[in-house]
């Protein structure tokens, strides 16, 4: 049984300015596991069932066989900005113990926006060392920001420090589009890219 991830969506279609004023809100909760899990939702201490508060429903979606729990909040009132927990159980079928994760909502939870503080495209000259600085504009929780290239990895001697990518003595290998994603568990993750050219040497 793996730690159960807690993602935080939106209906659709709402206005982005004011996330979670007066919205309905899905909390989603999944975790892998063979036998099948099953889900309990808290908020704070209080035990969510369906039909114990009329502003939660919980549901499986029919196209998720059951593994996905989902804990819709209608119309956020005061009371919803609270600490969620999903235990995820497979009732301690060989031993194995409950998983539990905890989400806290609150009036400012959005989801990720970043910046990339470089030019698109980058022309660089082989050897030279690049840097490509990625910032969070928004997003609560703090998103975690991951740089991927469209190499499928990064070069093995480009270091990653927080939003700054820097890759020492780029190769003409090396050149691609370079993309920096933020993710916070709401919402989609946020992606921004640059494409590095190497300059080629003249014959």
């Amino acid at each position: 049984l793996d730690n159960p991830v807690i993602t935080v969506h939106q209906s659709i279609g709402e206005a982005k300015e004011q996330f979670y004023y007066e919205r309905t809100v899905f909390l989603r909760c999944v975790a892998n596991s063979n036998p099948p899990v099953r889900y309990s939702w808290h908020r704070g201490r209080e035990v969510l069932t369906q039909g114990s508060d009329k502003g939660v429903e919980i549901y499986e979606p029919f196209f998720t066989q059951g593994e996905t729990k989902i804990l819709k909040l209608k119309n956020l009132r005061p009371q919803d900005y609270a600490n969620y927990s999903c235990i995820a159980s497979v009732r301690n079928v060989c031993g194995i113990p409950d998983r539990s994760v905890i989400f806290g909502l609150t009036n400012k939870t959005a989801s990720p926006s970043i910046k990339l503080l470089v030019e698109d495209p980058i022309v660089v000259n082989p050897g030279q060392t690049v840097s490509l600085v990625c910032i969070t504009t928004g997003g609560e929780p703090t998103p975690i920001l991951t740089w991927v290239s469209s190499n499928d990895t990064l070069p093995q001697r480009s270091v990653v420090n927080g939003g700054t990518l820097t890759l020492p003595a780029i190769t003409s290998d090396e050149a691609g589009v370079y993309s920096c994603v933020a993710s916070n568990n709401v919402g989609n993750p946020a992606k921004k890219s640059t494409t590095i050219v190497v300059r080629g040497r003249k014959a």
